[in-house]
């Protein structure tokens, strides 16, 4: 984050990515194995160290490829259910769609078993909690020495929801959405889905929706802005100027 802002001002980023580099091979050298697992072996049982491993680049090949297969698998050990924190809900949901896992973050998204949103949301939730279960139907109010109503953690499930579901993300390189990264990842259990993003450079909309087995999607470029679009399933991308587009897959 350091080196990305020093580049954005236009300051030296070399120092701070150096700092980044030998932060990762301190980490790979003194709390990694070259398989990919962790030394202290309960990490392994986790999913937010594998999470921040995935994230910040410190597998690759085989060993990337088994610590995925080991987070798919922790996933079915506890029923499609997160384990996750503060620090690890907070890159979950991206984590997993950049690295192959957009199913597992939808299946997270739909849960309804304690600990979800969703279970939070059957519970009377209006805002995000700062437990899944800070108040059950069932028992009441939860412990009161931790319990906030209006925290801010586990919201990190909207963005996912404006940036992978309904496909609309900012361009670091192009602050103020005068380039948008347009990306949806759907899912037919969701069916469909309206965006309107009011950005520094106009609205932006994404919508979509299934019509059997037909993917419907509208989405609007607003005027002055350009956007790089990525369809579903595909990995070659399309420049789309300012405008309003439909597409059917």
């Amino acid at each position: 984050m350091m080196a990305d802002m020093a580049a954005a001002t236009g300051k030296d980023a070399a120092p701070y990515k150096k700092m980044a580099q030998e932060a990762k091979d301190y980490i790979k050298a003194n709390f990694m194995n070259a398989d990919g697992t962790f030394k202290t072996t309960i990490l392994n049982t986790m999913q937010t160290p594998a999470l921040f491993a995935l994230k910040n680049g410190l597998v690759e090949g085989k060993a990337k490829e088994d610590m995925i297969a080991r987070l798919r698998q922790n996933f079915v050990d506890h029923g499609n259910c997160l384990q996750t924190g503060f620090l690890g809900t907070s890159i979950l949901m991206g984590t997993l769609t950049e690295n192959g896992m957009a199913d597992i973050a939808y299946e997270l998204l739909f849960q309804r078993k304690n600990p979800s949103w969703l279970y939070s949301v059957d519970n009377g939730a209006t805002t995000i909690w700062e437990r899944w279960n800070s108040y059950t139907l069932e028992s009441g109010m939860g412990p009161s020495g931790m319990n906030s109503f209006n925290h801010y953690a586990y919201g990190a499930v909207c963005e996912w929801i404006w940036e992978t579901a309904a496909g609309i993300a900012s361009d670091p390189a192009n602050p103020g959405f005068k380039h948008i990264i347009m990306k949806p990842i759907p899912d037919k259990r969701l069916g469909h889905l309206e965006a309107e993003y009011k950005s520094a450079a106009g609205t932006i909309k994404s919508a979509w929706k299934y019509e059997g087995d037909k993917w419907i999607w509208e989405f609007t470029v607003p005027e002055g802005a350009k956007a790089t679009v990525t369809l579903p399933g595909e990995t070659e991308s399309k420049e789309y100027e300012a405008g309003t587009y439909k597409i059917e897959k």
